[in-house]
């Protein structure tokens, strides 16, 4: 639905403004009172809805940590201000006049982004258009895509009106993206399986055979088998058989086990619930009052019981707490709940590979708020709009107006991407490793599979853009990345895409966030065992890999900057889980950048590695100390320094002792390098002045003429042993400080052979 500002600007060109430039521009809405009546009920403008939300993260991007201090203490602020000078003491906020002065509207027209598989003959070819707002002209609050609609014979349109997600209605939409992903409509994706499958988890939750649905009343035909010996108590509280679930062990009883099972996605968050220990297995496998179980578990197991062609069809639920051993003491767990942890663990990739459908509680931040929730169904009603496209060049006067869906680019990474439970580590591997995910968001179902997105709001699918440096490129969908394994390394192409994939889940996943640090290569060993399990020549070195090892050394971690000033967010774990020179042994909340992969203009040469391991360890999963690399490049020692200015703290480093300057060159041993990654400058606070036994490692030159080092401290107690703590890259037209450092023609240039721990 679009508010009467909205359409006037679309299909009248109301509050046209000439500036003289190929892209139409808009005045749109007057003020930041006019925008929230538009977003409010019962208007509820889609656009304005969105642009109001992008108003307050900007607010919080401009107010500086001081002032979200003050605004905190507001209330203190303005008793004592009236005590001491008789008013209040105003905090230096953002005015709401100045925070919304008055939106304007940018529209043009967006060539060569039609999707290729269109591109066949008399195939339609949507136009596409794009959106922007600013606000008072300067600040970007929005982005759409207005994507021309084809023939509508061809579309089905929906109207949802259930005001739940707990609704029938929303279950027949989840089958219906269930039916076609199982069917030859999409052929990338697994096909349903056999309801006598080859593999089960080690253990699951038996939901019963058969479930019948009376409105949303479920009655069991045939409950799971419940002990005759339940606690009377518990036997009294629940009339029914159907309010009880059992754990079941494919050990003890795999002969008698079929159906289909499910797995589930969710935040532990703070919650205490019952969790599966060693004491309470016979207790389980008994029976489970679903009452005992948090809200999250128990909406899952319902609707878990209502999917499938058939009831019943879906038998089965694996939930990690339920179905993996816990320990009772965090911090002293026994031998039989670690051993039992991490041969679960290494089981990821196939549990959830193997499973029916993933159902994620993407919205939930702990395990007490549940799946469902209550909706506007109205919100959810396709956005579309007769687009007058008169004065944006290359239009025609027979296709004047134009109808057009509305994408908003920041959707689906506000209901999906950026929800409670895809910031956890363990849900990135969960979303790729299983067939298709139903996503449970804030006021509707999306739906993920190999090949399409999708929500109730755009039920057909939903078109990949994303907004890159100002730009609207197609997007790669995140199950794109779905690893294809050996199959796709017959060629130096397919070799090269799969290591792409990887580098893209590496990066996201870097800025996700695990409970426990340990679990950095653990939660990540299902996609690596995906990727490259089957292959002899390839071998995992903690989270990189021996093909290209030399390019990928070269990580780095971005400097961060915000309220005009560098940070640097990223800090070392106080527990030992990967090697310094793997990208794993930093926790950084905005991610890390992969290194390439490529054997071009390098200048270090691997000669051999050894992960240290337990034994009959899972050889993607957890490492030791006693891991290394050993490689051999041209050493320079350098001293690193601190500098504070008004941008904040920036590093800088230079040559301890250079070789003699060639003649003629300008370049003095004072200037000093800055264009500095520091991988976790808070943590690693030895590394500064004479003191720091710091050296530069040239490796390579990169396409843009970048001279990339390591920077690595040198192990004071043993003389060939180093450590990574960064990176620094000399640019293209620093010629001479390229060669202070690296020259291949200088004589003391001569490589020699370290270890990197």
């Amino acid at each position: 639905m679009l508010c009467a500002v909205c359409y006037g600007v679309l299909r009248g060109h109301q509050g046209s403004q000439w500036r003289g430039t190929f892209d139409l521009h808009f005045d749109h809405q007057s003020d930041e009172a006019a925008l929230e009546k538009s977003a409010a009920t019962p208007v509820s403008c889609c656009i304005c809805r969105s642009i109001l939300g992008e108003l307050s993260l900007v607010e919080k991007k401009r107010l500086k940590p001081q002032d979200n201090r003050i605004k905190a203490l507001s209330g203190l602020y303005k008793l004592f201000g009236r005590w001491v000078w008789g008013k209040s003491l105003q905090p230096n906020t953002i005015k709401t006049k100045d925070r919304a002065a008055f939106i304007s509207a940018y529209l043009s027209e967006l060539p060569g982004l039609e999707e290729r598989s269109r591109r066949v003959a008399g195939a339609f070819i949507p136009k596409i258009y794009r959106l922007d707002f600013k606000l008072r002209d300067s600040e970007r609050v929005g982005t759409f895509v207005l994507e021309q609609i084809g023939d509508r014979s061809s579309r089905q349109l929906h109207t949802p009106f259930s005001t739940s997600t707990s609704s029938d209605e929303v279950l027949e939409v989840a089958k219906t993206w269930i039916n076609r992903c199982t069917s030859e409509e999409h052929p990338e994706c697994p096909c349903e399986p056999s309801e006598d499958p080859e593999y089960y988890p080690s253990r699951l939750i038996d939901l019963g055979n058969m479930v019948k649905i009376l409105g949303h009343k479920e009655v069991r035909d045939d409950p799971p088998q419940i002990a005759g010996n339940l606690d009377k108590k518990r036997r009294e509280d629940s009339k029914e058989d159907s309010e009880y679930i059992r754990l079941v062990s494919k050990d003890e009883e795999r002969q008698m086990m079929r159906g289909f099972y499910v797995t589930l996605s969710h935040c532990w968050g703070g919650a205490t619930f019952a969790k599966l220990t060693e004491d309470k297995m016979a207790e389980f496998k008994r029976g489970i009052h679903l009452k005992d179980l948090p809200k999250t578990f128990e909406n899952a197991i319902r609707f878990a019981r209502r999917l499938g062609q058939k009831p019943g069809q879906v038998r089965y639920i694996w939930i990690d707490s339920l179905c993996i051993i816990q320990a009772a003491q965090p911090k002293k767990p026994t031998e039989t709940e670690k051993a039992d942890w991490l041969k679960e663990s290494a089981e990821m990739h196939l549990i959830y590979n193997n499973s029916y459908c993933n159902i994620s509680a993407t919205a939930a931040s702990d395990s007490t708020k549940g799946l469902f929730l209550p909706r506007e169904p109205h919100l959810l009603w396709e956005d579309e709009i007769n687009l007058n496209t008169e004065g944006i060049p290359g239009y025609s006067s027979s296709e004047l107006i134009q109808r057009c869906k509305i994408v908003d680019l920041s959707f689906w990474e506000r209901h999906v991407d950026d929800a409670p439970v895809n910031r956890r580590a363990w849900v990135l591997q969960e979303r790729l490793m299983a067939p298709r995910v139903l996503h449970f968001c804030q006021d509707q179902i999306a739906w993920e599979c190999r090949r399409v997105d999708a929500s109730e709001s755009f039920r057909d699918g939903i078109a990949s853009f994303r907004l890159r440096a100002g730009e609207i490129e197609r997007a790669e969908r995140l199950k794109s990345f779905v690893p294809c394994g050996p199959s796709n390394f017959g060629n130096l192409q397919g070799r090269l895409a799969t290591y792409h994939h990887w580098k893209a889940v590496v990066e996201r996943y870097s800025k996700t966030r695990l409970t426990n640090p340990g679990d950095k290569l653990i939660a990540l060993s299902g996609i690596a065992k995906l990727t490259f399990g089957e292959l002899p020549d390839v071998e995992y070195v903690a989270g990189l890999w021996s093909e290209y090892l030399e390019s990928q050394l070269l990580w780095r971690v971005d400097p961060v900057f915000e309220y005009g000033k560098f940070s640097f967010p990223s800090s070392r774990p106080p527990i030992y889980r990967s090697p310094s020179f793997s990208w794993a042994a930093i926790d950084a909340e905005r991610g890390i950048t992969y290194g390439e992969f490529t054997t071009e203009n390098l200048l270090i040469a691997i000669e051999k590695f050894d992960m240290s391991q337990e034994k009959d360890a899972d050889k993607f999963g957890l490492v030791k100390e006693g891991c290394f690399i050993e490689l051999s490049g041209v050493l320079k020692q350098i001293t690193l320094e601190k500098r504070i200015d008004q941008s904040g703290i920036r590093y800088c480093w230079d040559l301890t002792k250079s070789a003699p300057e060639p003649a003629g060159d300008s370049r003095k041993l004072g200037d000093e390098y800055s264009n500095v990654y520091l991988d976790s400058p808070q943590d690693d606070t030895d590394i500064l002045g004479q003191a720091g036994r710091m050296y530069c490692l040239p490796a390579r030159q990169d396409h843009n003429g970048y001279l990339i080092c390591l920077l690595l401290q040198k192990d004071p107690k043993q003389g060939s042993q180093y450590r990574r703590v960064g990176l620094t890259k000399i640019p293209r037209y620093d010629e001479v400080g390229q060669k202070r450092v690296y020259d291949p023609q200088r004589r003391q240039d001569v490589p020699v052979s370290i270890r990197l721990v």
